[in-house]
């Protein structure tokens, strides 16, 4: 990442013993401070928003929801009623 696209500042407070040990793994990681949060963060935010937006199937998982997505629709009397009523915003 271009140090010149980073124009946003993003500020916490934490517990000298949590910034130590914060500062120590990034010491590992031959990283600075900022970095080893900035990358933690990153990775974290993908997990999460990964989880609301991808979902992985066993393969028979993926056959019954291939075989209920390619089964003929349900006939629905309520829904065909429903539609077959002018629509309120014509």
């Amino acid at each position: 990442m271009n140090a010149s696209t980073r124009a946003e500042r993003i500020e916490i407070r934490a517990t000298a013993e949590l910034k130590a040990s914060l500062e120590k793994a990034a010491q590992l990681q031959d990283q600075s401070l900022s970095a080893f949060v900035l990358n933690a963060s990153r990775e974290a935010a993908a997990r999460v928003l990964g989880d609301q937006t991808r979902f992985t199937l066993t393969a028979q998982q993926m056959k019954d929801l291939n075989d209920a997505l390619d089964a003929p629709a349900r006939e629905l009397p309520g829904l065909q009623r429903l539609f077959a009523k002018p629509s309120v915003f014509a």
